[in-house]
């Protein structure tokens, strides 16, 4: 039976460190053809092929044929789930209120106009140069100042489709990437029990979002209880201001520097939504939202694009891995990946 076959070969050359250090990819060799039946194993989770599949797809397909490039959007689709996690919380958001996908936003258009300039200003090939994408992080820095608000638990930001289609992308292509210098890492410690890294595509953003979730009930509850004494309304006024002078202010001074995640958690949504349930309910409301907007927000997106960004500028023992930072240096070292993909992998992974 022919099947349509990709074969790609990449290389990734790092900088020697406790942990490596992507510094650029190199697409070796790329070809396809209709006669060859895949006989290759693949890492567990496709990483291999997902930033080999993504790589194309960000360099706008360069240097590869029609049929290739429809089969390389069916793979990314077939193999990668941050789409289609996109597309899921964005509508329970949506239906619970708390996102609207129509709205626009104030310079929404202009940051994508910057985006979109520096992307296409790199110009690269067959070689990537993963240096030049620290650039990226100060456009989203701008985009956060402009809008006046920090990017998480943000869902008033709104995106067009092809933006959060490229980010979506090219959140994969840094997810995978790391993934990768963690299995090569993970595969040269001395005791996998104590010195071994993983990748979370949650925890690695919102670490103990449950932690976060419990003290946003606790906030919740004394901005209910602290709401009548800075109203100022009743004949009591002057005993209030001193209650909100030394007790309110100081206590909510004490949650935002302690509890800063919850928070903003809290004061992002609507009162009417926290009223309307029960302190059960509520907790699991409250982390449902946690995830819903870290994977299905533009806000949200661009958070996890930007610690991507910020690990492989700075090292992702400084921003991931921190436990690594102890290990010995690991020399520089060129990662070289070959992977071959067929019709029949999709069908294979869809049906599963």
């Amino acid at each position: 039976m022919n099947l349509h076959t990709l074969k790609m070969s990449f290389e990734i050359e790092t900088t020697a460190g406790c942990v490596l250090k992507p510094v650029s990819l190199h697409s070796i060799k790329q070809s396809s053809s209709k006669n060859i039946s895949s006989s290759e194993k693949h890492f567990k989770f496709m990483t291999d092929s997902i930033v080999g599949l993504q790589f194309l797809k960000l360099i706008g397909f360069k240097k590869t044929a029609l049929p290739d490039q429809k089969f390389i959007l069916k793979a990314i689709e077939t193999f990668c789930p941050y789409a289609a996690l996109y597309k899921n919380s964005a509508h329970r958001l949506a239906s619970e209120k708390l996102l609207n996908p129509k709205k626009t936003t104030p310079n929404a258009a202009q940051f994508e106009d910057q985006w979109f300039s520096f992307w296409n200003g790199l110009n690269f090939d067959v070689n990537f140069d993963l240096n030049k994408l620290s650039q990226a992080i100060d456009i989203i820095s701008v985009l956060e100042t402009e809008i006046g608000s920090a990017m998480i638990y943000n869902t008033q930001l709104q995106l067009s489709e092809k933006a959060i289609d490229h980010l979506n992308s090219f959140y994969s292509f840094l997810f995978h990437l790391r993934s990768l210098v963690a299995i090569d890492h993970n595969s040269q410690v001395d005791d996998t029990a104590f010195e071994s890294v993983k990748c979370d595509s949650i925890s690695d953003y919102l670490p103990k979002a449950d932690f976060t979730t419990n003290d946003a009930l606790v906030y919740w509850q004394f901005k209910k209880l602290s709401t009548p004494f800075i109203d100022h309304k009743d004949k009591d006024k002057d005993k209030d201001i001193r209650i909100e002078k030394l007790f309110v202010n100081p206590m909510q001074r004490a949650f935002e520097q302690y509890n800063h995640n919850a928070c903003v958690l809290v004061d992002s949504l609507p009162q009417d939504y926290l009223s309307k349930y029960s302190n059960t309910e509520l907790e699991n409301k409250l982390h449902q939202v946690q995830m819903d907007w870290l994977l299905g927000t533009p806000a949200g997106l661009l958070f996890r694009v930007r610690e991507e960004l910020y690990a492989l500028t700075h090292g992702y023992d400084k921003v991931f891995w921190p436990e690594a930072s102890e290990q010995s240096p690991k020399h520089a070292t060129g990662l070289k990946i070959d992977f071959e993909l067929t019709e029949s992998d999709l069908r294979l992974a869809s049906a599963s």
